[in-house]
């Protein structure tokens, strides 16, 4: 039978450290683990002795590189929550954790794990891996215990960082760009938990690609059981006698038993519950006697919980709690209280009731009163990343400094000065360790140790010419970031010129385990300032476990006497990365016939890559071999050049991309930060030459398609445009350069750098007068535009904008003039100043030659001063569809169309010669006491503007107005002749049903895109149709897409950057996501 709530928050509230303690692995004086106990609760007896000195601060080289820099976004303006809080943040700082008078510390930049001496600083030893160790060891027993993002849990020798077992759990190896790293498919980031003699981990973060919760012995590593969950873990697990819980990331834990890994259940969050999904959530977790403690979200606050049943007892402010005996201490972001458990329960019980009594009220006030208050104390602490209790006093970790305040009174007890944000605290042996994001660990005691010996500069010289030979493959690959992979034991020196020469992270795989190793203890021994973007792998050079076409650089280097490379040449094909990934051979012999044997090897290298590898070029020069190719696009991949693809606004890229299951190709920036907010349905990105650009709030940046490099980034004042779909397109790409349009200039920049090569500058308005940039499209050769009236365009994200955007019968952005500028000159090909009424901008569509719009006929529209007109204005007294010809500017036909009864949108696309004007309205239908939507189409021969068909089409489901999902401004997709919405396709040519399948709109926002074979959109989470089936895949179970298009088949791969800014819904991960055929 399950205890009831109120004897779970009894047991709370009676609950004593003693309790804590004997739940805890940990001993007095050492804090062994991160939160010190496997309950994470950031306890410890130890007594400090104020004030405390710096005794020693060990600086790192590399600072923390923390998993998700870019999290969370700034506000959820659709709640009105501004200053989000951050919920997964343990690599944010080296967390250190101390036991046997050692202090031990992972590193997400270098990817080692470092011994120091607790007392001085000194620096004892290290072991590095293979990828980011993101979460703090585990000691135990005299052994150190942790996980790494290369997917492998370590147990090493505490004494000196001897390997005694290395366990990978998932097999095969699969290798990928996350996170701004080369990093395991399933990575470990749960830490490890050890209790009993059994050590427990997670591995994998998407569960659509698998994820695992994990046991093995603590002392050999053998498995005792791994059980496929459905979650995305991320934080410190947490063990009570029986069960695990597992955080994931921003939801809530999820629950486990110990004996065998079985789900027992999710913890309710906090907060709202809304489409049946918990919310609030975080990697902030402790448990206290029966109670879960965990963050609440973005939104902040803490939620309780109890263990057994999992029956929520309170949610309250804070953001950080300890507890002991009947109190406990609550850090908030600059508040810190110490509250009486069962008293403050009691008040946030009552205070939450909705209908309260007399009773209630009074009850109220006497916990709030002096006598028993439920608040013992309440001080101001602007020290809100991390809270630790040590003996009698309450210590947390805040920007420039570590704050104590005596846990009796709340009285500041001592401050120290710290050089960046102190997100982790530990205590022992009568010292506090404190860790920032700068690195840096600081000891306090009463004992000042000095400061430990400086780290050696190694110095690794590779052979003579590799410099020229990595600069002429540099200039190949036409960047110098990315990533480089460098084969064998004889391609060293040419990786090291790499590294010294490029911003390329570095990738070396050495067929012998030992040689790794040794690399790599070099490297955690000597570190450089570059030695964080240098990785030793040990593994097989015939069958690597990378992602396909990830890489820009690839480097083999072969001895004397060698035969052919070491590794296949349809390896290497398949590694490179499309548009520009190139191949760097090498060969050198000596001795008195070296001029045989290199004409032999070059023989041998030409009948290794024949065939496979296209381009590929040999030479030899003084008895050296140096080969070169540079892989080509991909065939039949598409282009998404466009706001809706291309000029002509069909939201297709053709990419031929097939239907069926598929695999990562990369995740990591952009994150939600700089992003905009979800509803204010922004810009969509835009890909091509391997490249996607995706603009964000006054801001743009560009990244590798293939592997998620940023390449660069801008900030562009007055670029941002919400409600994009109401407007037009506001950035294009072409061959060379990127050009987005900034307040009332339109910028020509390089795609390479990101470098402002031109600045244009709109025509005037109606009125003479400086207007914005509107229209933004490139087509055979030209840069076309419009100019707006000034504040045309939407840039506040506030609920008033957004109700703009998504409620009925809301305006539309319009353009006074529409012009040509030769962006090879600067100068302006041609004008056109509509005279009869202004330029609807949602109808701007190029092709064939030509430009199109439609133009409203009310010559009133002109005085509208803001240029925002709703649609009754614009086409009741008439409007014309105009064609001119690209290259003068001149009327090539113009016809009259009567859109008089839209009410909602109107959108305009070209394909196949045909043009297609769509719009929304709402009817009343019979038997029903609200209206609904209907969609209006009309299609028009491009040639010579003759009317071919008109269409009025129910959307499926059938809609009310004022849908708050977008079921009333859906814009259509046109795939091979077929035009596609919410539930209906029509012949483009003739308006004619289509008898095949019809997508239809699930009830979340968003809207299609499609390849030549799939249409995508959001379903929850992304979602891939084929076109000729109707069959349906989730393309990810844990992140969600944006409200407008961001899902783009481009490049042979599916680009979902990061659009979900401000949803604080339950949703693990917020990240841009890229995805490949299988």
């Amino acid at each position: 039978m399950k205890p009831a709530v109120h004897q779970v928050a009894a047991r709370f509230f009676q609950a004593t450290l003693c309790a804590v303690l004997l739940a805890s692995t940990a001993i007095a004086s050492d804090w062994p683990t991160a939160g010190s106990d496997i309950r994470r609760s950031n306890v410890s007896d130890e007594i400090l002795d104020l004030p405390l000195a710096e005794c020693w601060r060990h600086q790192p080289v590399h600072a923390p590189k923390p998993a998700w820099p870019e999290a969370p976004a700034k506000q959820d303006v659709y709640r009105k929550v501004y200053g989000l809080s951050p919920t997964v943040t343990f690599d944010r700082a080296f967390q250190p954790v101390v036991a046997g008078r050692r202090l031990y510390y992972g590193s997400s930049a270098d990817d080692a794990v470092r011994c120091l001496d607790a007392a001085t600083g000194e620096f004892l030893w290290g072991y590095g891996t293979e990828g980011p160790i993101r979460l703090a060891p585990t000691i135990h027993e005299g052994k150190v215990y942790f996980g790494s993002d290369d997917g492998c849990v370590y147990c090493l020798d505490a004494e000196d960082g001897k390997l005694l077992w290395k366990h990978r759990p998932v097999e095969p190896d699969r290798r990928l760009p996350g996170n701004g790293r080369i990093i395991s498919l399933w990575p470990v980031r749960s830490g490890v938990l050890v209790d009993g003699g059994i050590a427990y981990f997670t591995a994998g973060l998407f569960p659509s690609q698998g994820a695992w919760l994990c046991a093995v012995e603590a002392d050999s590593g053998r498995p005792v059981w791994k059980q496929q969950v459905d979650i995305s873990p991320q934080g410190y697990l947490l063990a009570s006698s029986n069960r695990l819980f597992v955080p994931t990331g921003r939801t809530t834990p999820h629950i486990y038993l110990r004996e065998d890994g079985q789900q027992v259940a999710a913890f309710p969050g906090g907060g709202e519950q809304r489409a049946g999904f918990p919310q609030g959530g975080g990697s902030y977790a402790l448990i206290v006697d029966d109670v879960l403690v965990h963050a609440g979200g973005e939104k902040r606050g803490l939620e309780f919980t109890a263990t057994e049943n999992r029956e929520k007892i309170i949610t309250s402010p804070g953001i950080r709690l300890v507890a002991r005996g009947d109190t406990a201490y609550i850090l908030d972001m600059d508040r810190l209280k110490a509250i009486h458990r069962a008293r403050y329960i009691e008040l946030l019980r009552l205070e939450s009731k909705k209908e309260k009594t007399p009773a209630d009220t009074q009850r109220i006030a006497h916990l709030r009163g002096p006598e028993k208050p439920a608040v013992l104390w309440d001080v101001p602490c602007a020290a809100p990343y991390a809270m630790v209790l040590t003996g009698n006093h309450v210590v947390c970790g805040g920007d420039e400094s570590v704050v104590a305040f005596n846990a009796e009174t709340g009285k500041q007890a001592w401050q120290v000065p710290v050089e960046g944000k102190a997100y982790s605290l530990a205590t022992a042996s009568k010292c506090l360790y404190a860790g920032t994001d700068r690195g840096t660990i600081y000891c306090f005691g009463n004992e000042a140790a000095g400061n430990p010996h400086p780290y050696k500069t190694p110095s690794t010289e590779g052979p003579l010419d590799s410099n020229l030979i990595v600069h002429m493959a540099l200039m190949s690959c036409g960047t110098d970031a990315g990533y480089c992979l460098a084969l064998g034991r004889e391609s060293l020196g040419l990786a090291e010129e790499a590294l010294k020469s490029s911003r390329m992270n570095v990738i070396c795989v050495l067929s012998d385990e030992e040689q790794a190793a040794t690399c790599r203890r070099s490297k955690t021994e000597n570190p450089t300032s570059s030695s964080d973007r240098i990785t030793y792998h040990a593994g097989s050079l015939q069958n690597l476990p990378f992602q396909s076409n990830t890489f820009n650089l690839i480097l083999i280097e072969t001895g004397p006497g060698s035969q052919e490379p070491p590794t296949p040449a349809s390896e290497i094909m398949r590694l490179l990365r499309p548009n520009g990934g190139t191949l760097c051979l090498g060969a050198s012999e000596t001795g008195k016939t070296r001029e045989t044997r290199i004409r032999e090897t070059e023989t041998r290298f030409e009948h290794w890559g024949s065939g496979i590898i296209p381009g590929l070029v040999l030479s030899t020069h003084e008895f050296a071999l140096r080969g070169w190719a540079r892989r080509g696009p991909l065939e039949a991949a598409g282009e998404w050049t466009h706001f809706y693809a291309d000029p002509g606004n069909s939201a297709c890229s053709g990419d031929s991309l097939p239907f069926g299951p598929v695999d990562i190709q990369w995740f990591g920036r952009p994150g939600p930060r700089r992003m905009v907010d979800r509803h204010e349905k922004n810009m969509a990105p835009l890909y091509k030459d391997g490249r996607m650009f995706v603009t964000g709030d006054n801001y743009v940046v560009a990244v590798d398609a293939y592997n998620g490099t940023v390449l660069w980034e801008r900030d562009l004042p007055e670029s941002i445009r919400l409600g994009a779909f109401k407007n037009c397109g506001s950035m294009a790409v072409g061959n060379a350069f990127l050009y987005i349009a900034s307040a009332d200039t339109c910028l020509a920049l390089d795609v390479e750098t990101g470098e402002t090569a031109q600045t244009f500058t709109a025509l005037t308005t109606s009125d003479n007068k400086l207007g914005e940039w509107g229209y933004v499209a490139t087509v055979d050769g030209l840069l076309l535009g419009t100019t707006a009236k000034p504040g045309a365009n939407w840039r506040i994200q506030d609920v008033d904008t957004q109700t703009l955007i998504w409620r009925d019968e809301q305006p539309v952005v319009t353009s006074d003039v529409l012009f040509a500028v030769d962006p090879r000159t600067g100068k302006n090909a041609w004008t056109y100043r509509p005279e009869g009424g202004v330029i609807v901008n949602p109808t701007l569509a190029a092709g064939g030659g030509r430009v199109y719009s439609v133009e409203s006929a009310n010559p009133e529209t002109f005085a509208v001063p803001d240029g925002r007109i709703k649609l009754d204005a614009l086409f009741d007294q008439g409007a014309r569809l105009v064609a001119l010809n690209l290259q003068t500017g001149k009327p090539a036909w113009q016809t009259p169309v009567d859109l008089s009864r839209l009410e909602h949108v109107v959108f305009m696309s070209h394909a196949d010669d045909t043009l297609v004007i769509s719009g929304t309205r709402n009817v009343q239908v019979e038997g029903s006491d609200k209206p609904r939507v209907r969609y209006d189409l009309w299609a028009f021969d491009a040639l010579g503007g003759n009317p071919l068909w008109n269409s009025t089409q129910t959307p499926v489901p059938d809609h009310i107005l004022q849908g708050p999902h977008g079921e009333q401004v859906q814009h259509s997709a046109i795939v091979s002749g077929v035009i596609y919405n919410t539930g209906f396709a029509l012949h483009l040519r003739t308006g004619e049903p289509y008898e095949g399948w019809k997508w239809q709109k699930s009830d979340k926002c968003g809207t299609l895109s499609a390849s030549a074979s799939c249409i995508f959109s959001r379903f929850v989470t992304p979602r891939m149709f084929s076109i000729e089936s109707g069959e349906y895949l989730p393309l990810t179970s844990v992140t969600r897409p944006g409200c407008w298009i961001n899902i783009l088949p481009a490049g042979g791969l599916i680009l979902i950057p990061e659009a979900s800014a401000g949803c604080t819904c339950y949703y693990p991960i917020q990240t841009s996501v890229v995805l490949a055929p299988r």
